[in-house]
């Protein structure tokens, strides 16, 4: 107590300004001082603190280890990297002080260092995103539309967006093909964005969701009284309401081949007439169409007007599937990732094992269908961290090798229970990054985690 004596209000108020947590302790290891600080980064408060030996606190699982002690014990100072029993990792320098040569009291200075570890395994993620960067200046050199869910980090995918910002100036007829979620209106919105039309009118018609009695009308218009039900004004069709803008036709392979002859009309005479009517209105529009469909093995079955296909593909854009751009998924899913995040307010991450997952799946529903998993993955996680045993779960059902840990019933059975502990542990390392953690998710010691880590080499 003579000791705390020569500390005043003024010198405590000093400390508790300091951001750091400071413990200062006599010679026998009992704590005289604390600063505020200390209640942060601990779980005791100050008055639960101060008069504590250090060797009971460390027992009781405060933290693993004291500076202090080996301070006491060699009489220099001391840095170590000290870790609580909820796992944050500290940097912690104690110092002694002496009065004629022999120890009074250390003062030990500790700072959080847990940001900046998940930062450093971080790493490697950012060195990915990174290209992200890279590629939207030499996007910018080169002229590319930018729009905020278009990337192309691929070749494949870089080579697709130069053509469609070619076109985009050149006022013709579009066919854009590609497997169904590869992004098809995604390329058709970039036309239209940098194309001249683009302050116009865009309209986008699914042609195969429309009923097929139905569609000629919408599309087409129809005069007042034209058929049962029909309004006595008559109404424009979307060709109509595109005056001036463009009209993009996706699934136009699902277009009846009745109505396959009425746009081949329209798309070589720039006019239509409305159903039931007989005057021909002159049209100023842009034509864009997609299709998942292959139109050439139509022409073959005559499913599609071979006409009607070489007046659409007059200029055609292939989009790739993802399985051939997979340069493009690590982006991609950090676009998705980030969209989600602010949508649910969360603040999910992909760990390295997620990101590895996610580029050697061929993804037969194409971007879609990384999108879908993203936004389930941000929603369902049990953590921060979507590991890649959480993306496996969603891709791969439980019968699939792909997604399960299985015994294969090979080798002995120490053999197999290695390797299912290996995979147990890469697993818990993988979401938690930490052995304090690990060792309390799985109900064992910390020093039990850190000598299996290093027998199965995992970090």
């Amino acid at each position: 107590m003579e000791k705390i004596g020569k500390f005043d209000l003024d010198f405590q108020k000093v400390l508790n300004g300091i951001d750091d947590g400071i413990f200062i302790s006599d010679a026998q290891g009992n704590i005289i001082m604390v600063n505020k600080a200390v209640e942060k980064t601990g779980n005791k408060k100050m008055d639960e603190l101060v008069g504590r030996n250090i060797d009971d606190l460390q027992k009781e699982g405060y933290c693993s280890e004291f500076v202090t002690k080996k301070v006491i014990l060699t009489g220099e100072k001391s840095t170590i990297k000290q870790e609580l029993s909820d796992g944050r990792e500290f940097i912690v320098t104690g110092i002694p002080y002496f009065e004629n040569g022999k120890l009074q009291m250390v003062v030990a200075c500790e700072r959080d260092i847990t940001e900046l570890n998940y930062l450093q395994r971080s790493l490697s993620w950012m060195e990915k995103l990174t290209s992200r960067y890279e590629h939207e200046l030499q996007t910018l050199k080169r002229g590319l539309p930018q729009l905020d869910n278009v990337v192309c980090a691929s070749k494949n995918m870089a080579k697709t967006m130069m053509l469609a910002q070619k076109l985009a100036k050149i006022d013709s007829t579009v066919l854009i093909q590609g497997e169904s979620g590869t992004g098809k209106e995604v390329i058709a919105d970039a036309i239209q964005k940098n194309s001249s039309r683009k302050d116009n009118a865009y309209i986008k018609v699914n042609c195969g969701a429309i009923p097929e009695n139905l569609l000629e009308s919408e599309m087409f218009g129809y005069v007042g009284g034209a058929f049962t039900g029909a309004s006595k004004e008559g109404k424009a069709g979307y060709f109509e309401a595109a005056e001036g803008g463009t009209i993009f036709l996706d699934e136009i392979g699902e277009l009846p081949l009745n109505l396959q002859v009425k746009l081949l009309r329209v798309i070589q005479d720039r006019r239509l007439t409305r159903v039931g009517g007989t005057e021909s209105i002159p049209l100023n529009i842009r034509i864009i169409a997609a299709t998942n469909r292959k139109l050439k093995d139509m022409l073959k079955t005559e499913q599609f007007r071979q006409d009607l296909y070489y007046r659409l593909s007059v200029t055609t854009i292939n989009v790739p599937p993802l399985r051939e751009r997979k340069e493009d998924i690590i982006e991609l899913a950090a676009m998705f990732l980030d969209r989600y995040n602010k949508r649910y307010r969360l603040d999910r991450k992909l760990s390295g094992k997620a990101l590895k997952t996610l580029t050697g799946y061929d993804w037969p529903g194409n971007v879609r269908e990384l999108e879908n998993l993203i936004e389930s993955l941000v929603i369902t996680a049990e953590g921060t961290m979507i590991t890649g045993r959480d993306v496996q779960e969603y891709l791969f059902d439980e019968t699939d090798e792909g997604g399960r840990r299985t015994m294969s019933g090979e080798g002995s059975l120490s053999e197999m229970v290695e390797a299912f502990e290996k995979g147990i542990l890469e697993e818990t390392y993988e979401r938690y990054q930490d052995s304090g953690m690990m060792a309390k998710a799985l109900k064992t010691t910390r020093s039990t985690i850190n000598r299996k880590l290093k027998k199965y080499e995992i970090r």
